[in-house]
Order: C-alpha cells, then sequence, then structure tokens
C-alpha cells in the first residue's frame, strides 16, 4: 500500500486516512474494552497529522490525548472535546476548537515544524495578533477540511427495551415527548450509562460478562485513563478535500473529497448545500435518525437514502457504526440501508472490513 492513498476503519466511527503524505485520523476509539476487537494498537501509532473529532462521548474522543501527545497531531474539535483533552495534558497549540462553518487549510509535518521554527525558507500567513505562533501560508495546504454542525442519533427506547439487533429497516413515527431530542442523550449518558454500577443489580453485572467488561471500562475515566464527556458538545461533520487541481478533477474521489458524518443525524439545510458535492460519505448508521432536532418518521434506510439525495447522490458510501457493541443494541443489521439506497439512489454501498486499508483511487 506504500504511495496508495487509503482509508482504514477500526470499529465505530475511528478510521485513519492518508491523503497527500498526511495521516488523519477521524476518531480514535482505538483502546477499547477488552471483548471487543482491537484492530489498531494505539502504542504502534507514531505518526499522525491531524485528528478530527465528532463529538466527545466514550466512543469517540478516548485516545486522542495519547495520540495527540506522542506525535504532535493538531485536534480540530468542539469546545467540548478540546477542554477535556486540554484538562488530560494535550498542549494548548495542538488544540483546534472549532463549531461548524469553519474551512482549515491542512499542511505537511515538515511545512508546520518550518513555520513554528519561522524558517526563512517558508512562506508564512500574514495579520493576526503579534502574540499568534506563527502559521504557514494557506497557498502551502495539500488539503483542506471544511466543518459542518451535524446531530447526534436519538435511541428508539430505553437501554432495557432496545432490541439485540437494531434493524436499519425498522420504521419508528412520532414522538414521546415534544421535547424528544439530543438533550435526552446527555441526560442518558450523565445519569444512566455513567452510573450503571449503581442502576443495575451487582448479581446482573457478575453474570454478564459483556456488561461487567463495559462497565470496568467506562469507569476508568478521566485525564491519564479514557477521556470522554457525557455531553458531545455539539456533532460534526468533517469534509476532507485535496487543494490544487485534484480537487476539481473529474476523475476519482477527489472530485468531491471524502465527507464523515459520525451519526445517523443532519441538518437538511446544511447537508443540501455541502459544496463539492462529496464523492465518498462515510456514515453513521445506528439509532434513530434525527432530523433538523426531530426525530426522524422513517426507518434509519428512509433517512440514509434521503441524505444521499441531499448530498448530490455521491458515488460511494460506508457505514460505521454498526459494529459489535457491549450494551444493546449490540450491532446494527445495514441489510435494509443497503438495499434502499442502492435502489433509491446512483450511490454504491463500500463494505469496508475492520483493519483493511481501502484504496481509494
Amino acid at each position: 500500500m506504500e504511495n496508495k492513498e487509503t482509508l482504514e476503519y477500526f470499529g465505530a466511527t475511528t478510521f485513519r486516512l492518508r491523503i497527500a503524505g498526511l495521516t488523519i485520523f477521524h476518531d480514535t476509539w482505538l483502546s477499547r474494552p477488552s471483548l471487543l476487537p482491537q484492530f489498531l494498537n494505539i502504542n504502534d501509532i507514531t505518526d499522525v497529522d491531524y485528528i478530527l473529532i465528532s463529538h466527545a462521548h466514550f466512543d469517540h474522543l478516548p485516545g486522542t490525548d495519547v495520540i495527540a501527545k506522542r506525535t504532535g497531531a493538531i485536534v480540530v474539535a468542539n469546545s467540548e472535546a478540546i477542554n477535556r483533552l486540554r484538562d488530560a495534558g494535550v498542549p494548548d497549540t495542538q488544540l483546534l476548537p472549532v463549531s461548524g462553518g469553519e474551512r482549515i487549510p491542512l499542511f505537511t509535518r515538515e511545512v508546520r515544524l518550518a513555520a513554528a521554527s519561522s524558517s526563512p525558507s517558508i512562506i508564512l500567513r500574514q495579520g493576526g495578533p503579534p502574540t499568534a505562533p506563527p502559521e504557514p501560508h494557506h497557498m502551502l495546504a495539500v488539503a483542506e477540511v471544511h466543518i459542518w454542525p451535524s446531530l447526534h442519533c436519538l435511541l428508539p427506547g430505553s437501554h432495557e427495551t432496545l432490541p439485540d439487533v437494531l434493524d436499519t429497516g425498522d420504521s419508528y413515527e412520532g414522538e414521546a415527548t415534544p421535547f424528544d431530542g439530543t438533550l435526552d442523550v446527555t441526560r442518558g449518558m450523565k445519569y444512566g450509562l455513567f452510573k450503571l454500577r449503581e442502576l443495575v443489580p451487582a448479581d446482573m453485572i457478575a453474570g454478564d460478562y459483556k456488561l461487567r467488561c463495559f462497565v470496568e471500562w467506562l469507569e476508568d475515566r478521566g485525564p491519564g485513563r479514557n477521556v470522554m464527556s457525557a455531553c458531545d458538545g455539539g456533532q460534526l461533520m468533517f469534509h476532507v478535500l485535496r487543494t490544487g487541481k485534484d480537487n476539481t478533477s473529474s476523475a476519482g474521489i477527489w472530485s468531491g473529497g471524502i465527507l464523515f458524518n459520525a451519526h445517523l443525524g443532519a441538518y437538511e439545510g446544511i447537508v443540501k448545500t455541502i459544496q463539492p458535492r462529496p464523492s465518498l460519505v462515510v456514515q453513521g448508521i445506528a439509532g434513530r435518525a434525527n432530523l433538523n432536532g426531530r426525530p426522524f418518521n422513517g426507518s434509519a434506510a428512509d433517512f440514509a437514502t434521503e441524505l444521499m439525495r441531499w448530498l448530490g447522490e455521491p458515488e460511494r458510501v460506508i457505514w460505521c457504526l454498526h459494529d459489535e457493541c457491549l450494551i444493546k443494541p449490540y450491532r446494527i443489521d445495514t441489510t435494509a440501508a443497503t438495499a434502499a439506497v442502492e435502489s433509491g439512489t446512483r450511490t454504491r454501498v463500500v463494505d469496508l472490513r475492520s483493519g483493511e486499508p481501502y484504496v481509494l483511487y
């Protein structure tokens, strides 16, 4: 795979993208509970340029502090995630807080280091506060990322009533209260998931090896351990694009770049207007869809099909957040979503196997 531009999947929403001489992680949940497959040892990671964090939850943010401190990677994330990483000792110079709407040039490590040392051979960005650290000029960027606000999916029921396997063909209608939304996800995380030891009888935890493994891992959180938050901090989408002529080429994946959307949620007005239209979408497919902050009436398959249409029917889509979990639902059946998207749009579904590099063109 040397010199190939690739995308690798490591479970949940964690991906490693290699493009234009850059190594970019999208989420970093690699040091997972022991009963889950480990596709990449976090201690073997020595070379990362940028880390893009979708949000601050337990299956997205942990590991970012470890990787960033070891590699010097720049972390692009919402303020909740940034604050947790700062508490964990990641230098402020590596933390870039965003909230959606930003466009960020991406530079090779050599260019970033030359700029930081104020090398006379490097063109620096002009203007800005005199106390700001030196930055490369945007004309030296090899790629760019556009950040957009997005939405966390909703759970179609409580942890007690969720099925073992969530079918993307199952349809949901209406709402339990007029105020159902992602605030319930935060409350459920803070007062439910983070307090399982208090809520679940000890004999039930002892007798369920999956649940016990998950509870023990989740309790090992905080600076120097698993860094996370009950609050997602504001879900983000990341649109990664090559710069220069390759970015406008009609051939290959780089005609429109890669859009990462970690959860089954979106603002319709945003996804309809993203330019350029992405060629490849990495899309979370778990849960009940969240459209414009309201529960979506229909199935995950219906929502995914609409989303691909709104995005201009990208050439390819890769599902994520559908793999093995230690609490219900234990996995997501994507059969219906794949069938709906491929019959209702021009988009083809790529079955990306965990740990296997996918050559982008």
